[in-house]
C-alpha cells in the first residue's frame, strides 16, 4: 500500500511541474517574428497617377459591360450562365476588340464593378487589359436606386 501512495505522488508532482512548465510559457514573451514582404507592382504606374486621362469601364450585374459613359456605344452582354464554354470565349474574344477599338491610345483603365456583379466579368476585364498592355484600376460599388 506504501508503495501506491509513493507512485500516485510522483504523478501529481509531474502534474504540478507541467501546469507550472505551462503557466510559465504562457506568460512568456515567446515570439517568432517573419518578414512578410509586402506587394508591389511591376509597372510603372506614374502615368496612371498623373494622368487625368483614365476611361472607365462599367461592369454591372445583369451582364452588360460597358467601355466609357453609360449611354457609350461601347458596350457588350455576357453571358449569365456558363453552360456554353464557346459562347463564353466568343463574348471574351469580343469583349477584348471592343476594349482595343474603345481604347486605341491605351490610357489607364479604371474598372468599375457592381458589388453584386459575377466576378468572372472583372476577371476577364482583368485578363483583357492584361493581354493588350492597359494599366488598370478596380473598383467595386454599390448600384443607388434610380441609376441607370
Amino acid at each position: 500500500m506504501g508503495r501506491r501512495g509513493n507512485y500516485g505522488m510522483i504523478i501529481r508532482l509531474v502534474d504540478v511541474v507541467l501546469i507550472v512548465l505551462f503557466g510559465f510559457l504562457m506568460i512568456s514573451k515567446i515570439q517568432h517574428q517573419v518578414d512578410i514582404p509586402l506587394p508591389h507592382s511591376k509597372g510603372d504606374n506614374e502615368v496612371a497617377q498623373i494622368s487625368d486621362e483614365v476611361l472607365d469601364v462599367f461592369i454591372r450585374t445583369d451582364g452588360r459591360i460597358q467601355v466609357g459613359w453609360i449611354d457609350s456605344r461601347y458596350q457588350i452582354i455576357m453571358p449569365l450562365k456558363n453552360d456554353d464554354a464557346l459562347l463564353a470565349r466568343q463574348r471574351y474574344t469580343q469583349l477584348k476588340e471592343l476594349l482595343a477599338e474603345a481604347n486605341p491610345a491605351k490610357v489607364p483603365i479604371a474598372i468599375q464593378a457592381e458589388f453584386d456583379a459575377p466576378t468572372q466579368y472583372t476577371v476577364d476585364m482583368l485578363d483583357a487589359c492584361k493581354e493588350l498592355g492597359i494599366q488598370k484600376s478596380l473598383t467595386c460599388f454599390a448600384l443607388i436606386e434610380g441609376d441607370a
